[in-house]
């Protein structure tokens, strides 16, 4: 008994498109905008690398935040993020990760007001600067680092379901996260970055990328940042090549001279320029 005709052309292209989508395909692209607030501080420690590689230990992480109940739990990615990128591009790097410096603080009787820092922190996102630096002064460290789970989204579609056979999954990861460096004595930001990445999978079987992966992608472009004195940078990966950055050209417009000039030349910085915030005036005397 011979097949119809047009069962034949839907087997033959069914094949092909399993074929077509049996590996997965994975990209990853993101966005940092970073600055540093307490230059002077920074520079009178050494300077960023100076201090997380310094001996004995002067920097610490926190156990990351995500304010908002469905993110509740979710900031612990944000403080493994500052590890794997600091192990990544700073493999010198002495800082404690956030389960060392959480028991560093047990092991001095601090446990429960690092738990208050870190409940005020979720719902203000700031860390209390008298509480920082009694912090500070009882681990012996200078600085903290604080990550931050502001929003993330896990979402998916199909394509081609003949009969109800799914051929082709798509699946996004997308997030926000903020990493902030603390001066624990002062309890001053000195750096800090805004980013946002999404991660996509395309495949017959796709499976969302995880939010440790965008999280860690992301931490090392913001760290890299600070390392590098950039203010902001954008990258793309595919597959499993490294992410690439690519500089971001400002918009230009033409004056009456007909010159071509920055629609935001006072602000724009180009992705490989330092961008330094003026520092805050001295507190009055009492």
């Amino acid at each position: 008994m011979t097949m119809p005709f047009t069962r034949v052309l839907l087997l033959i292209s069914l094949t092909a498109v399993c074929f077509g989508c049996g590996e997965a395909s994975m990209k990853v692209g993101l966005h940092t905008r970073s600055a540093v607030y307490g230059n002077s501080q920074l520079e009178r420690d050494g300077g960023a690398r100076a201090i997380l590689t310094a001996k004995p230990p002067r920097v610490g992480t926190l156990q990351g935040v995500s304010p908002g109940a469905p993110l509740r739990g979710l900031g612990v990615f944000a403080s493994d993020a500052v590890r794997i990128g600091l192990h990544r591009i700073c493999p010198d790097a002495t800082v404690l990760t956030g389960p060392t410096t959480t028991a560093l603080a047990a092991r001095v009787g601090k446990s429960r007001e690092l738990h208050n820092l870190l409940d005020r922190a979720n719902n203000t996102g700031i860390l209390a600067a008298e509480d920082l630096a009694a912090l500070g002064k009882a681990t012996g460290l200078d600085y903290f680092f604080l990550g931050t789970i502001a929003w993330i989204n896990i979402s998916n579609s199909t394509r081609f379901n003949p009969l109800g056979l799914t051929i082709v999954r798509s699946d996004w990861t997308n997030m926000n996260m903020v990493l902030q460096l603390y001066h624990a004595p002062s309890g001053e930001i000195v750096w800090q970055s805004v980013g946002d990445c999404t991660g996509y999978t395309e495949s017959a079987a796709a499976v969302p990328i995880s939010v440790h992966v965008v999280t860690s992608d992301l931490g090392e472009a913001m760290l890299s940042d600070l390392l590098k004195g950039r203010s902001r940078s954008t990258m793309f990966g595919t597959g499993s090549e490294p992410l690439l950055t690519v500089p971001e050209p400002p918009a230009t417009s033409t004056d009456a001279q007909g010159n071509k000039r920055s629609q935001d030349a006072d602000a724009y910085a180009p992705a490989d320029m330092p961008e330094v915030e003026p520092e805050a005036p001295p507190a009055p005397s009492p």
